[in-house]
């Protein structure tokens, strides 16, 4: 595993940390593939946009305060580099978005639901903020599946209320919103929903 001081959460499988310039290589294998991050309003990306990206991330960690999180998700068992997590933190620093892509090779193992706990768990325990939210395309089941599954209630469903890119193309677009307060999540640690180590994606 990297240094622990790169580290910024873990789960079960899996730990969360910086990116550094050489994961380029990486987040272009899922970001120029139209299959894997067709849902995303910037796929497919190049490898010039990819490194951009990557330099933005790693330009984050010295904003003060800081704003965003955007950080490479990695295997335990061998360093592999699975996707990328991001959290963004509004003005107020009481809420944050947060988004997430796995690369395709990756599906189907938990590891988007085990990730997201984490990211939530770093929210809510290590930034104490009031409230996450995230959106995703109705159409990305999923997604829908990953919100779902970790707790987050489904607040809203804007039907054509964005017109943006899926798959290349530009259309109008139905949205689903959820969120989690802080307090959810608290409630949901002591019924014993949530684990304090990140391993209930495991279960």
């Amino acid at each position: 595993m990297n240094s622990a001081s790169n580290v910024v959460f873990e789960t079960a499988r899996l730990y969360a940390r910086e990116l550094v310039p050489s994961d380029a290589e990486n987040v272009f294998e899922y970001a120029s593939d139209i299959f894997n991050s067709g849902f995303m309003p910037w796929s497919p990306m190049s490898m010039d946009d990819t490194k951009a990206f990557v330099k933005r991330g790693i330009a984050d960690m010295i904003e003060s305060p800081r704003k965003s999180f955007v950080l490479a998700l990695c295997l335990k068992e061998n360093d592999g580099f699975v996707g990328t997590v991001k959290l963004a933190l509004e003005d107020d620093r009481r809420q944050a978005s947060v988004g997430y892509i796995l690369t395709k090779r990756f599906w189907h193992n938990g590891y988007a639901s085990e990730a997201v706990r984490g990211l939530l768990r770093f929210t809510f325990l290590g930034l104490e903020l009031h409230r996450a939210y995230a959106c995703c395309d109705d159409k990305n089941i999923q997604s829908v599946r990953v919100l779902e599954a970790v707790g987050m209630r489904r607040e809203a469903h804007f039907i054509k209320s964005c017109y943006t890119r899926v798959s290349g193309r530009y259309g109008w677009r139905s949205i689903f919103h959820y969120a989690m307060l802080q307090k959810e999540y608290l409630m949901g640690l002591a019924d014993g929903d949530y684990s304090p180590n990140g391993d209930e994606g495991q279960r």
